[in-house]
């Protein structure tokens, strides 16, 4: 079981317990002249909104111990917490920007649609410093500035920047035995890579360092290696592992790789509606009856789409319901907004969820199927298909 789901099912946890809850997100950089007055400012401010909502006096100084976290964390950094009873059920502090809108509250239950959304880029990745007398490796999670973990890999240095001396067969055997030098460490340090990746699992593999080596490296990955590889654009100036550049083009990687998870199953979701073959849902109500029966698979979210719209939470199976009837013999916790009720019930059901994002420079905007303000994949059809299609 890998980080994502282990760390989803902790939020499905939550969850399953009643409430009240106290929760925060918020930017917490401080990219300001005075970054103490500010982030005293804004501490005071999250007391003051949960005084009025109604929070307990636990719970405010709980939550204070949450923002204490991201003290001394460089820019940028976001916060998230959620408190019951005093005691502190989730604490994130995220090197990144928010990917949600701020809150602060007080309630029967807390939204984690930003824990979710942070967690769906939470993956680890490689960054692989490469010389021609070896490398360096440095495993990461997304998010997280330092290294989780990090290894070095010396070769052969014997004669490896050598000149030729005055050219003709003897500098071509000098050429060919400084290559072979080289091919030789770049392949220890692509063993170790590939060691890397089938322990860690990485979505991504980032290369950087000398040109030659680069590409001596990637002849010797193997095929999981190659499949998570991405190298830095052709460059007279390499990156390194501290150059401001790499985090740039990671953060670049990673928003791709999210978007292409998005894209694929929205891909998916609108392949089986047009094939009619009822393993697709896109109307709010029809996700809730599948949700409530744990038939979706996989849930996508456009939060802007649903709007206001208000659905019921439940505390026991079938967790949600559009009608009091339809609770069954569980009892309606609160009316909450869509988005918190639709995450919870797929949390609570195993079900993937992925939300839908505006596009960036250079993409066209993920939207579902029909203008649909949520789209689901079903495990299993809801009845027999059209005929004519696959099953």
């Amino acid at each position: 079981m890998d980080h994502s789901t282990t760390y989803l099912h902790a939020l499905a946890e939550i969850y399953r317990e009643p409430g009240p809850y106290s929760a925060v997100y918020l930017d917490l950089s401080r990219d300001t002249g005075n970054p103490h007055e500010v982030t005293e400012e804004r501490r005071a401010s999250v007391d003051d909104t949960l005084v009025k909502a109604g929070a307990p006096a636990a719970d405010i100084a709980a939550i204070g111990e949450v923002l204490s976290d991201a003290d001394g964390v460089a820019d940028p950094v976001t916060v998230f917490g959620v408190v019951r009873d005093g005691e502190v059920v989730l604490s994130e502090v995220v090197r990144t920007t928010p990917v949600d809108l701020e809150s602060i509250s007080y309630g029967p239950l807390p939204d984690l649609t930003p824990a979710v959304k942070h967690a769906l880029s939470a993956f680890p990745y490689l960054v692989v410093e490469t010389s021609r007398e070896g490398g360096e490796i440095s495993l990461y999670r997304v998010g997280v500035s330092a290294s989780a973990a990090q290894q070095s890999v010396s070769g052969d240095s014997d004669d490896i920047h050598k000149p030729k001396k005055g050219g003709g067969l003897w500098g071509d055997h000098i050429d060919r035995h400084v290559e072979e030098v080289w091919k030789r460490n770049q392949s220890e340090l692509a063993a170790a890579v590939n060691a890397a990746v089938d322990r860690y699992r990485p979505r991504l593999v980032v290369v950087a360092g000398d040109i030659r080596a680069r590409a001596l490296l990637g002849d010797a990955l193997s095929p999981a290696a190659r499949a998570v590889l991405t190298t830095e654009p052709s460059d007279p100036v390499p990156f390194d592992a501290s150059d401001a550049r790499l985090a740039e083009w990671v953060d670049a990687e990673v928003e791709r790789i999210v978007r292409d998870d998005e894209k694929s199953i929205a891909d998916l979701i609108a392949l089986h509606e047009g094939r009619g073959d009822n393993r697709a849902e896109l109307t709010v109500g029809g996700i809730v009856h599948a949700l409530e029966s744990a038939q979706v698979d996989a849930l996508l979210i456009d939060d802007a789409a649903l709007g206001d719209r208000e659905l019921l939470a439940l505390d026991g199976a079938p967790w949600i319901a559009t009608a009091p009837e339809d609770a069954l013999t569980a009892s309606i916790i609160a009316k909450v907004p869509a988005r918190l009720a639709l995450l919870r019930a797929a949390l609570l059901t195993d079900a993937r969820v992925y939300y839908t994002r505006e596009a960036g420079l250079d993409d066209d905007p993920l939207t579902l199927p029909e203008g649909a303000a949520a789209a689901a994949l079903l495990r299993w059809q809801t009845g027999p298909p059209v005929p004519g299609t696959e099953s």
